[in-house]
């Protein structure tokens, strides 16, 4: 390290440079020692010294250029890798860094390409451990707050509607004293699930509170409507035999540029209260 901390005074942005002096300075000191001893000893006559000394030098630098010109292509492999880190960091761009043997430099390749992947993995399971409702697999509630922000967000650069719906069940308390809390576990799963099958695109589902569930709709209020009235009669009849029938009601709302999300969630929250009020089982817009 002694030698590496000396270097890196002279040369400390450059790795290639620090090699490259350490070559240079290998093969041109033997150089000096024989001009020195030939010099001291006049063990040749000055014509032929001079001669022998002309080829030597120019062997020698005709060797630290081709070492060097080496040097800087076997150094390609590291700047890989640190472009690599880096584009990682600025990007989360993974590398793909080729296999280059058993020596230290495919040691190391290999091994920045294995613990990347892995951090990647155990980022993206920790964002989805921090955003996931861990039943359900929707978002939970911190997921839904960002994923507002993100849908009102696209919905103004696209100029495309957004409808925002609050669904509640209605009867999730005789589900589970009839059936049991795993049935009641079964029902929000499926509820989930078979949302999923017509959202489209960037809209998604989230479960706002224990037995709430939010939805973003990425298309105007009679159309996403239209989808949520036929899902709900979807799961108030379900296709499978023992799967307890759902009630929810829910409640809908346009979002228009610049509005208050907060706003725009307490009048979809309004107006599904209004549907439970009126018997459940229904969807009612805030504009009516």
């Amino acid at each position: 390290m002694r030698l590496y901390r000396g270097l890196a005074r002279v040369f400390p942005r450059s790795f290639t440079a620090k090699l490259m002096a350490v070559v240079f300075l290998g093969l041109h000191v033997p150089l000096l020692v024989l001009l020195l001893w030939m010099a001291a000893t006049g063990h040749y006559a000055r014509g032929v010294m001079w001669t022998v000394v002309g080829v030597v030098l120019l062997a020698t630098l005709l060797g630290t250029a081709i070492a060097m010109m080496a040097l800087y292509r076997l150094m390609a492999p590291l700047r890989q890798a640190a472009d690599a880190l880096e584009a990682y960091y600025d990007e989360q761009r993974l590398p793909h860094l080729p296999d280059l043997g058993h020596d230290e430099i495919g040691r190391l390749l290999r091994s920045i390409n294995r613990n990347l992947h892995g951090v990647d993995a155990g980022l993206r399971d920790l964002r989805r451990s921090v955003l996931l409702d861990p039943l359900t697999q929707a978002l939970n509630r911190r997921g839904c707050e960002q994923a507002l922000a993100d849908s009102a967000a696209w919905a103004s650069a696209q100029a495309r509607p957004l409808t925002l719906f609050v669904v509640d069940l209605d009867n999730l308390k005789p589900i589970n004293d009839a059936h049991g809390h795993l049935a009641g576990d079964q029902v929000l799963v499926r509820l989930v699930e078979t949302a999923r099958l017509w959202l489209r695109g960037p809209d998604w589902i989230g479960r706002w509170g224990r037995d709430e569930f939010l939805l973003a709709v990425h298309a105007d209020s009679n159309e996403a409507g239209e989808r949520v009235t036929r899902w709900l009669a979807q799961l108030a009849a379900p296709a499978r035999a023992g799967e307890p029938p759902v009630k929810a009601s829910a409640g809908a709302a346009r979002y228009r540029p610049g509005d208050d999300l907060r706003e725009a969630y307490r009048r979809a929250d309004a107006a599904m209260y209004r549907a439970k009020y009126a018997g459940g089982g229904r969807l009612l817009r805030a504009e009516d």
